[in-house]
């Protein structure tokens, strides 16, 4: 499969950034992150200035739990365009990793974030999740209600996420309709 890749991306003058990019994209989906890693650099040699680029980096170490450098990248990612082919999964993780950072003014950050990643896919259970926390957290009781209802109609398959979701909804005493 390397090999196909390799004839449907290398244009006669060698090795495209997309090619590198793909690979890089394979090698993630199997958790070789070191090898994914190898590529990305190769990818950003051909082309700086390529979001795709900044977006896997991103993902990359986002996956390997280094959210600091991942929101980095996903930030540049944004910077440079709004039309990277990741941006759904960009905005929905540098919301998750605002909401982390727990701080007030991040939660607009997070929800700003999480509103795009909203816009560009709202059947995504996850995103609602994510933007039930944060109304819940900003005290925002019909929006918080509404998050969670989508949340539920699309099947959350997080369990985690759903016990934290939970948990604070009873905390504030509010956010489930079935309260």
């Amino acid at each position: 499969s390397e090999l196909l890749a390799h004839e449907l991306l290398c244009p006669q003058g060698g090795p495209s950034c997309e090619y590198y990019l793909v690979l890089a994209q394979t090698h993630i989906l199997k958790k070789d992150f070191a090898k994914a890693e190898e590529y990305l650099q190769q990818a950003a040699q051909m082309d700086y200035l390529n979001p795709n680029v900044w977006g896997l980096k991103g993902h990359l170490y986002f996956l390997s739990g280094n959210h600091s450098e991942a929101k980095a990248c996903y930030e540049r990612t944004i910077s440079f365009v709004v039309d990277a082919s990741e941006m759904h999964f960009i905005f929905l993780r540098l919301g998750l990793i605002y909401l982390e950072e727990k701080e007030l003014e991040e939660l607009t950050e997070a929800e700003d974030a999480l509103s795009e990643a909203n816009a560009l896919n709202n059947y995504n259970a996850e995103v609602w999740a994510y933007l039930a926390l944060v109304c819940l957290k900003v005290g925002r009781q019909l929006e918080a209600e509404q998050a969670y209802k989508y949340m539920i109609k699309l099947k959350l398959k997080d369990e985690a996420l759903l016990a934290e979701i939970h948990t604070l909804q009873e905390t504030v005493g509010f956010g489930n309709p079935s309260f």
